[in-house]
C-alpha cells in the first residue's frame, strides 16, 4: 500500500493554468542571466533590470520549476525594495506566443526575448552557400580524363610485375 501512495505522487498531469496579473503589484519580466541561489538577473516589462528571487512554492522538490535564460516570468513587485522583485509563475512556450501574439509584452521585452532565442539555435552552420560549384565541375573533367591516361599505363606494370 506504501508503494501505491508513492506511485501515484509521482504521477503528475501537465495542465497548463492561465495565471491572470495584477496590473498593479505584478508584471512581466524577461529572465537574462542566472546568479545562484535561486536568483536570477531580470529585465522587466517597463525596462528596469532588476533581481528577481525564485519562489518557496516554486523550488518545492514535488512542484520544482526550472528557470532559464530566454524565459518570460511573471514576477511581484516589493513596496520596500524597488531593484528586487519575487518570481510568482514562469510562462511556456505557447503562453508566451499568446503574450506576445496578445501585445501584453512591451517592444523591449520582444526584442530582448528574440535575441535570446536566436542565440540558442545555433543555426549559423545550416545556412551555407556554394559559388564554386562551376569550377568544381570543370576541375572533374579535367581530373576524370587524366585518370583514364594513368590507368593504362598502371596495367601495362601491373602485368610487368606478375
Amino acid at each position: 500500500m506504501y508503494q501505491t501512495t508513492i506511485r501515484n505522487k509521482k504521477k503528475s498531469t501537465n495542465i497548463v493554468k492561465s495565471y491572470l496579473i495584477d496590473e498593479e503589484y505584478e508584471e512581466y519580466a524577461l529572465s537574462k542571466k542566472l546568479l545562484g541561489n535561486c536568483r536570477v538577473s531580470l529585465l522587466t516589462n517597463s525596462g528596469e533590470e532588476v533581481i528577481g528571487i525564485i519562489r518557496g512554492n516554486m523550488r518545492k522538490f514535488n512542484k520544482r520549476v526550472l528557470i532559464e535564460v530566454g524565459d518570460i516570468v511573471a514576477v511581484s513587485k516589493r513596496d520596500f525594495q524597488t531593484n528586487k522583485v519575487d518570481i510568482v509563475h514562469k510562462y511556456n512556450l505557447e503562453q508566451t506566443q499568446s503574450l506576445i501574439n496578445n501585445k501584453q509584452l512591451s517592444d523591449v521585452l520582444i526584442n530582448q526575448y528574440y535575441k535570446n532565442s536566436h542565440k540558442t539555435d545555433k543555426s549559423d552552420d545550416t545556412h551555407i552557400i556554394f559559388d564554386d560549384k562551376e569550377e568544381n565541375g570543370e576541375n572533374n573533367k579535367t581530373d576524370i580524363e587524366n585518370s583514364k591516361v594513368s590507368s593504362d599505363t598502371d596495367d601495362t606494370d601491373d602485368i610487368d610485375d606478375i
